[in-house]
């Protein structure tokens, strides 16, 4: 089969959740397809970072220029879009898909900020990865974020809800890579369309030692630190949490970690009087030297990957109930639950640091976890089933 896939971000180096998403899918793909990705040009960065030349799949570029911003922006309040969608609004992408995807059996189009060019696909049959829902993801910022921003939040949550559905009605078949989303998505469809929607997960890191820790106890608590799921997760544990737990237990060291940190999680950090690491050159090691990952946030979508690699290191985690929810994982076999109140947090904190044996049963449960449900064949098994699907669908 001939699968085109199309991505709003060039994927190598694959450190953002879509780019992970799009080299698992590529790698998968090729070695029962052919493949076609078509993706942005190459920025200077992303240009001098490795990429597999000799891959088994095809890589084609459009040229993103700035200058259309303006055009999305008139097409997306046209046609009821999501406003984020006009960033990604580019005449030479629409383009390059009507001239590729009538060469293709399939499309996969990636993530629904990309349904602005939903049209260019013509009649060829898609696959929308929305990765995770978007819609889901700005209705529970909403709940978190200013009060100021919240009625631009939510309108903008209801066009992305409304740009999800177009997907499906249009879409062969429609991926998230939790159950949580696909729950929260299907809720929103009539029953025909509900159907279409499966999860494929994304493949965790491979499982790795767990090194000792020589520096006394560290709780570490990494991402994407320019992401606002995680600036509000940093700002509010910092702020709620750490000073009480902080004065109990002084010998702590909290390690913040991760890309791109916001004004307000250096702030924070200051503040708080805790360790920013920018940029890890290694953030696996890191996890794997702390006692306890922590993943504090309070909305979000998809999978929390800071999890995923927490149990590939064997190190214990804390979530959040909706954290939590992004994963298969059994809280209290799995991983620890801590709820909203920071005093939850701190005695949920002092209970494993005061526990060995208990943290261990956490993180040999948390490899289990992964190796059962986000392994490479795992994800293999799924993809293929759901491309399989989408190329011959059931007669009705």
């Amino acid at each position: 089969m001939k699968i085109l896939l199309v991505t709003s971000r060039y994927p190598w180096p694959p450190r953002r959740g879509d780019q992970i998403r799009a080299v698992q899918v590529l790698d998968i793909l090729a070695a029962e397809h052919e493949v076609t990705l078509l993706t942005p040009e190459p920025g200077a960065a992303a240009a001098a970072a490795p990429s597999p030349a000799a891959a088994p799949y095809r890589v084609e570029f459009y040229r993103p220029v700035r200058s259309a911003l303006m055009a999305g922006l008139a097409r997306v309040i046209a046609r009821g879009l999501p406003l984020q969608s006009a960033l990604f609004y580019q005449p030479d992408l629409g383009r390059r898909l009507r001239e590729l995807a009538p060469q293709a059996d399939l499309g996969i189009l990636q993530l629904v900020r990309l349904s602005v060019h939903l049209d260019d696909f013509g009649a060829t049959p898609i696959l929308a990865d929305l990765i995770d829902s978007l819609a889901l993801n700005t209705a529970r910022r909403a709940e978190v974020d200013h009060p100021l921003l919240r009625p631009a939040l939510q309108y903008e949550a209801h066009r992305l809800a409304q740009a999800e559905r177009r997907l499906t009605e249009r879409a062969a078949g429609v991926l998230l890579v939790c159950g949580r989303d696909r729950q929260d998505l299907i809720s929103r469809l009539p029953p025909e369309l509900a159907s279409k929607v499966s999860v494929v997960r994304v493949a965790g890191p491979h499982p790795g030692p767990k090194t000792g820790n020589e520096t006394g106890p560290v709780l570490a608590i990494t991402g994407n630190l320019g992401y606002f799921v995680n600036v509000d997760a940093v700002t509010w544990w910092l702020r709620d949490v750490w000073p009480s737990l902080h004065k109990v237990r002084p010998d702590l060291r909290v390690v913040i970690a991760g890309d791109r940190p916001a004004a307000a999680v250096r702030r924070a950090v200051a503040r708080a009087g805790v360790e920013l690491i920018e940029s890890p050159s290694d953030l696996r090691a890191l996890i794997a030297g702390a006692i306890l990952s922590l993943a504090p946030m309070r909305c979000g979508s998809g999978v929390p990957i800071k999890i995923l690699e927490a149990w590939a290191v064997g190190t214990p985690v804390i979530a959040t109930p909706w954290a939590a929810a992004g994963t298969t994982g059994r809280p209290g076999e799995d991983f620890l639950v801590a709820g909203s109140h920071p005093a939850e947090w701190a005695s949920a904190i002092r209970e494993l640091l005061d526990d060995p044996a208990a943290r261990q049963r956490l993180a040999e449960s948390g490899r289990r976890r992964l190796a059962a449900d986000y392994s490479t064949e795992v994800v293999r098994r799924q993809l293929l089933g759901a491309v399989t699907a989408a190329r011959h669908p059931p007669p009705e």
